[in-house]
């Protein structure tokens, strides 16, 4: 027999979590393409502050890992709604802590990656020839043979969205390490039976008879 859905878990703070997390990782995705590659380029080039920090690279690196932990936390919640508390006890508790583990790995490159994020923003907007040549602006450009559209303040929605992805994942890391003893046991066929069942109630021409109850007593044995 199929096991049901578990559509509980999208009541639960941890399915909660879940769907916002991916919002969240949506809209960082989202944000992360309205960005400029052409002024990340420029901006680089230049030189003028964060000599060490490669616009490109964080950008590149950024929709990697906001893809890499949609597609884990939709995988996750997924497996969740088919019922994984059915399986019974011990199964739940080694995939919730796997999925602890992968909350605070993903948790800590979000909140990184989106630190790293903040810096970029604030790299094109401190760069005097980037603002010269309009990046405050919203008109589109003509730079590098390529006609770009500059969406200022993208690179900083991105690392909004970001940091609140990963924050969001370490609270579903502690909110797993509270639910480990949640399981739901459903019985089968594997299930041993109980030591103490009382007989069934046996129908033997349309009446009922009771079955006989058999006690023993224990006596203490005492000399006269």
């Amino acid at each position: 027999m199929a096991r049901p859905l578990d559509y509980e878990y999208l009541l639960s703070p941890t399915g909660q979590l879940n769907i916002a997390e991916i919002f969240l990782l949506i809209g960082a995705l989202i944000s992360v393409a309205l960005t400029s590659s052409v002024y990340c380029e420029l901006v680089d080039s230049m030189q003028f502050i964060y000599p060490g920090l490669n616009t490109v690279l964080i950008r590149y690196l950024f929709q990697y890992f906001a893809v890499l932990c949609l597609t884990l936390t939709i995988i996750i919640l997924i497996v969740h709604i088919y019922g994984i508390r059915y399986l019974g006890e011990n199964y739940y508790y080694c995939t919730n802590q796997l999925c602890i583990l992968m909350n605070i790995c993903m948790g800590l490159i979000m909140i990184s990656i989106g630190i790293f994020a903040a810096f970029w923003e604030d790299k094109l907007r401190r760069t005097p020839a980037i603002v010269r040549r309009g990046y405050l602006s919203t008109q589109y450009r003509y730079l590098y043979d390529e006609i770009t559209h500059l969406r200022p303040g993208a690179a900083a929605t991105v690392a909004i969205f970001g940091i609140l992805a990963g924050i969001l994942f370490i609270a579903e890391a502690c909110t797993r390490s509270m639910s480990n003893a949640n399981s739901i046991h459903m019985s089968n066929r594997y299930t041993s039976p109980d030591l103490f069942q009382r007989a069934p109630i046996k129908i033997i021409r349309g009446e009922r008879v009771k079955p006989i109850e058999t006690t023993t007593a224990f006596y203490a044995f005492t000399r006269v």
